[in-house]
């Protein structure tokens, strides 16, 4: 096995762990506020997670290459950052 793609398969797996973290508290911070600007920042949370776990996973098992799962990896983390912007700047 190559040293990068296990490099790359271990950021991976850390990126998924802190950014589930992150948005489990974010999520446990709504709850307890229910600030509206917490829920969009979960969300966000979420959403460039879920898409680092699904480039990583199309990689590993559906057979995509390095660049389209990039591509979907950076739409994903274009439209969490946006939302996690919008629970700064959006609302209150």
């Amino acid at each position: 096995m190559d040293f990068e793609l296990l490099l790359l398969r271990a950021l991976k797996s850390l990126i998924g762990v802190l950014g589930l973290l992150l948005a489990y508290l974010s999520i446990k911070a709504y709850r307890k506020s229910k600030s509206k600007n917490m829920l969009f920042l979960s969300i966000g949370f979420g959403i460039i997670t879920v898409g680092s776990i699904l480039a990583g996973l199309s990689f590993e098992f559906l057979g995509f290459s390095l660049l389209q799962v990039n591509i979907v990896e950076s739409l994903m983390i274009l439209v969490g950052f946006i939302m996690v912007l919008y629970s700064i700047y959006g609302i209150d």
